[in-house]
Parts: structure tokens; sequence; C-alpha cells
């Protein structure tokens, strides 16, 4: 009987395994409001705080020392929700996936949406207020 269990649980590991190896990422163009908010939360995932911060919009109260409060970001699944897009403005609605736990039984996982507004500059898209993961931003933050 164990030997069933534990050969279940290794099939079960092995087509898990499978299938987030399998799982292909969509690239979005990064000159449109996807493709921007796309380059920032892989840009803070990987800790290039330099390459986040030149994504934001020039009045943003946010700037690149802000994100050295927010510690290392991992163990996150963000996935697209919805754009609307105007004419010189854009929203993004993202939904944030964090992970706890490191055993098929010992996981917990909680989604949050976030909204990205976005601006358009003679840059691109950049992105305005204070985007996922900052929660505060500016000179009088410690």
């Amino acid at each position: 009987m164990l030997a069933v269990v534990v050969g279940g649980m290794i099939v079960l590991a092995a087509v898990v395994l499978a299938l987030s190896t399998t799982r292909s990422t969509a690239e979005y163009d990064p000159s449109t409001p996807e493709g921007t908010v796309q380059a920032y939360v892989s840009a803070v995932v990987e800790g290039d705080y330099d390459e986040a911060g030149g994504l934001l919009a020039d009045d943003s109260t946010c700037h690149v020392e802000d994100f050295d409060r927010i510690g290392t970001v991992d163990q996150v699944r963000v996935s697209l929700v919805d754009s609307q897009i105007e004419t010189d403005t854009a929203r993004v609605t993202v939904a944030v996936t964090t992970s706890a736990g490191d055993g098929p039984f010992d996981t917990s996982e909680y989604t949050e949406n976030h909204i990205f507004r976005l601006a358009r500059s003679g840059q691109g898209w950049r992105i305005s207020g204070i985007p996922w993961p900052l929660y505060t931003c500016g000179e009088g933050v410690k």
C-alpha cells in the first residue's frame, strides 16, 4: 500500500514538473501598455530596480530608491487580467499570485489584483502613481 502511495506522489510530481516547464509566457510588445507593465514586473522580480524605476512616469512620486525597501519579490506569478487603453492613458489590471511553502501539501497561495495606470509620453508608455509592489513612495518615507 505504501508503495502505491509513494508511486502516486512521484507521478503527481512528474506531471506538475512537466506542466510547469511547458507553460509558455506570453510576450507583449514593449511599446504597448501591457508590454510596459510586463517589463516593469519582470524587472522587479529580477531585482533590477534601475530598469523598473526607468519605467515610471517623470511625475511619479516613486523613485528607484523606493524599491530598496521592498526586499526580494520571489515566488510570484503575474497574469494579465484586463487592459483598457484610451488615447494617452491606460489601465492594466494584473493578478499577482504569491506562493509560500515548499511541498506538495505544504503550499499556500493568495492572489491580489493590482491596477497599473499608465500615461503616454515621449518615451513610450510610463507607469503613474504608486505601482505594485510599492505601497508608499517619496522622500519622507523611510
